[in-house]
């Protein structure tokens, strides 16, 4: 399938009316050229809403090298600054255009009504005129491009735009310091007789989410065989809520949604064997009542 040629999809995006009826044709019937079109006006609508936002950031150099490369521009055709697209026909050396022999020689085949340029030569003196340049090695730039040049500026803008605000945002995500977690108690954990040597603290904190969380911190001698786990103990110790096992020497977990830790304000660090039994051991190694803060 022949598909519509990319320079005439790009001028539809722009809304420019160059399409041909059987261009016209096979756009609503392909989905390729369709999607190129949708994608190219996205671009060219976001350019067109900078017009009003003011003075733009100025882009680094590499940024309009990602876009040249991205866009399959050379230097040769254009040269895009981040202030104005600029194109000077004495200076830069376009190749010739097949866009205008395609349409030159649909004219000459009688496709499109005949045009005439600013001396009044017919279509048919312009298509061998073209060719006459082409075999000569001129330089052709035919009414498509003159058309599309002031509008890969703003393509072009457009696609910078995106790229500086993604780097923008995230710059100020990396620098923007993050939201802290709010201290809602903490306790000083107390050894029990068995473990003289041992201290521990816990810390009760919101997170910005409205999680809260349990953070502690144990010292207490290795032993073989055994594990540690982290308790909610009612303040008259008739109920309590396992928080989870501590691995090495400190560990964070999620308080219950829903508990009442105005209840539940003991914190209890216990020794625990593979035995298979859920319930406390009852060999505490440190707990302590947790506090607000003053």
């Amino acid at each position: 399938m022949r598909h519509v040629d990319p320079e005439v999809l790009a001028l539809l995006a722009l809304g420019e009316q160059v399409a041909l009826p059987e261009d016209s044709a096979h756009v609503s019937e392909c989905d390729r050229c369709r999607g190129e079109i949708e994608i190219l006006s996205r671009a060219a609508m976001i350019g067109r809403s900078t017009f009003d936002a003011g003075e733009l950031l100025e882009a680094p150099s590499r940024v309009w090298d990602r876009i040249s490369d991205e866009l399959s521009l050379s230097a040769q055709t254009t040269s895009v600054s981040s202030d104005t697209a600029v194109i000077d026909d004495s200076e830069a050396e376009v190749p010739s255009d097949d866009l205008a022999h395609k349409r030159a020689a649909r004219l000459s085949e009688g496709r499109e009504e005949s045009e005439f340029d600013a001396s009044g030569d017919s279509v048919d003196a312009l298509a061998s005129d073209t060719d006459a340049a082409v075999s000569e090695g001129a330089i052709v730039h035919s009414l498509a491009e003159r058309r599309r040049r002031p509008w890969i500026g703003i393509v072009a803008a457009a696609a910078a735009v995106t790229l500086v605000a993604g780097a923008g945002t995230a710059l100020w995500a990396t620098l923007s310091p993050a939201a802290q977690p709010t201290i809602l108690a903490s306790a000083t954990l107390d050894a029990f007789p068995g473990w003289q040597d041992s201290t521990g603290e816990a810390t009760l904190e919101q997170l910005p989410d409205g999680t809260r969380v349990i953070d502690v911190n144990l010292d207490a001698p290795a032993t073989d065989g055994g594990y540690r786990e982290v308790w909610l103990i009612t303040t008259d110790a008739t109920a309590l809520v396992s928080l989870g096992i501590v691995e090495g020497t400190s560990g964070q977990f999620t308080v219950p949604e829903g508990l009442d830790m105005s209840s539940y304000d003991l914190v209890d660090i216990s020794e625990e064997q593979f035995d298979g039994d859920p319930a406390h051991s009852g060999d505490s190694i440190v707990r302590g009542q947790l506090s607000t803060q003053a």
